[in-house]
């Protein structure tokens, strides 16, 4: 799973979706599934963010607008902070999910990653139905 901070994570704005979002993060990382953050802010603002929705040692990985600054500047919107993430992980797009709002679907689908908008509360169960209904639609 990797999570957009930019148009999925910057929606959390009550504490009843900080809960659901905690609780889905909780599912996951219970599954043994792996969650990643990407953003094309800066580090620091990145992580004071995920460390207040989620606390500390939930995230595997966090990719932001300064992992890329050195190598391919203004390219964060292509899909280098998912590809960079997936990286990261040892995933590849066919193994992960991208949790966005509206705003970075392009991205996600550019690094060719199946992609869900948040519209309801996230589970381990629901990111992998979302996962498997993605490619089945890919394939048809």
């Amino acid at each position: 799973m990797i999570f957009d901070a930019d148009s999925a994570l910057a929606r959390i704005d009550c504490d009843d979706a900080r809960i659901d979002l905690i609780d889905a993060v909780m599912s996951l990382f219970v599954a043994g599934i792996w969650v990643g953050v990407v953003s094309a802010r800066p580090r620091a603002e990145v992580e004071t963010l995920v460390r207040h929705l989620l606390g500390d040692g939930l995230v595997e990985t966090v990719v932001t607008a300064d992992d890329l600054a050195d190598t391919n500047p203004g390219s964060t919107g292509g899909g280098e902070l998912y590809r960079l993430a997936l990286w990261e992980m040892g995933l590849t797009p066919g193994g992960a999910l991208a949790v966005t709002g509206t705003d970075g679907l392009r991205a996600s689908a550019t690094a060719g990653l199946p992609a869900v908008v948040i519209a309801a509360p996230l589970s381990a169960a629901s990111c992998r139905q979302a996962h498997r209904r993605w490619w089945i639609r890919q394939a048809g």
